[in-house]
């Protein structure tokens, strides 16, 4: 598997807390998710890229590893926003919007962020409503309460998990809330 004219093509997966966790890697990350992987062969680079997920999820630091964003001008300037932020920290998408000079266009930096196809890396997960509730995320709310909580130091996860998963209205959760006790 190859693109033409570019790096040879790996891919990759590793089991989480959250589900199996997959990588594309093709000089760098291009593509992952929660889900199956697509087809592809398992090389030396994206071996690295997972043993740093598998790091993470096991309560160590954030992996960071260079990506390769392949959107639009507008999507990219979003995506590198947001992958300079911090572990831990959450930001709106008005203030995500203002960290490009587009403060007009908090419903398109939304669109973009949804459409985020390297979520992990570029932390999509950090971005949050306004009004201070969790939010959706692509891949279950659940998911994202799960990776924020992560963040704050809280690694009990796989106790954590079931409450999260049954929640009946988990985006609705004010953050203070979710990382008070650690449960919605």
């Amino acid at each position: 598997m190859g693109v033409p004219g570019s790096q040879p093509v790996e891919v990759g997966q590793v089991r989480t807390p959250l589900g199996p966790f997959y990588v594309v890697w093709a000089g760098a990350v291009i593509q992952s998710g929660f889900g199956p992987a697509p087809e592809g062969r398992q090389g030396p680079e994206v071996r690295r890229v997972l043993r740093a997920v598998e790091d993470f999820f096991a309560g160590g630091a954030f992996p960071r590893v260079e990506v390769r964003f392949a959107g639009t001008p507008f999507e990219n300037a979003v995506w590198e926003a947001l992958s300079q932020t911090d572990p831990g920290d959450r930001l709106s998408y008005a203030e995500l919007a203002s960290r490009i000079d587009r403060s007009g266009a908090v419903r398109a930096v939304g669109r973009a962020v949804g459409k985020n196809p390297i979520p992990l890396f570029v932390p999509c997960h950090r971005v949050v409503p306004k009004d201070g509730r969790l939010g959706n995320y692509g891949f279950g709310p659940w998911r994202k309460a799960a990776l924020i909580l992560l963040e704050a130091g809280k690694t009990d996860l796989e106790d954590r998990i079931p409450g999260l998963r049954a929640h009946p209205d988990l985006a609705a959760v004010r953050l203070d809330d979710l990382l008070g006790d650690g449960q919605a």
